[in-house]
């Protein structure tokens, strides 16, 4: 996996850069806080604004993607059937809501939300980890969603449906070459 830095550098030689400015940083309250701010064509996205901040006085950094395009609300329906499924790559971007029905689970947008690209186990390895998150900040017990989770993950063998609901219509599903999982897309 790349640093923050790396990801900088391929996206300002493949990209175009649009701007590199300073400003105080929201951490530490310095005046090292530099934002570069670079167009780049992401495959399966297209054209998205990749906004780099790093400060050099505290080492705070984050990277950001925003899709710059942008079309009707779509819901992609994704049904997991075998082990290839389980490694579908999501491309989901900031405004698109996960749902596993069959498991009840729910991954919604936020203000924060940021763009990730994984694979449906990466997802179900988020909402295990989100899980395990709660059970320690709320003292409560969901051992029983938690194991079916890791058995999932680990047996690639329960059918199950990943819809992606998508306000902005960006996200995809992108099976890899050869595999042909059940995937419906829908235009809302």
């Amino acid at each position: 996996m790349q640093s923050g830095g790396d990801m900088l550098e391929v996206a300002t030689y493949l990209g175009k850069k649009l701007g590199e400015y300073k400003t105080v940083c929201p951490i530490c309250g310095r005046g090292d806080f530099l934002i570069v701010e670079i167009e780049y064509e992401v495959p399966a996205f297209g054209l998205m604004l990749i906004v780099s901040k790093k400060c050099s006085a505290c080492g705070y950094r984050r990277n950001d993607m925003v899709p710059l395009r942008v079309s009707r609300r779509t819901r992609i329906y994704l049904r997991v059937e075998n082990p290839g499924d389980y490694r579908v790559k999501i491309f989901r971007s900031p405004y698109a809501r996960i749902i596993i029905p069959e498991l009840g689970l729910d991954l919604l947008p936020s203000i924060a939300a940021e763009m990730f690209v994984t694979n449906v186990e990466g997802i179900l390895r988020m909402f295990l980890d989100a899980v395990e998150r709660y059970e320690v900040l709320e003292g409560a017990s969901l051992t029983g969603l938690k194991e079916q989770l890791a058995r999932i993950i680990e047996h690639q063998s329960t059918p199950l449906t990943l819809v992606v609901d998508d306000s902005e219509g960006i996200s995809v599903c992108v099976p890899e070459p050869g595999s042909k999982p059940i995937i419906v897309v829908e235009t809302v």
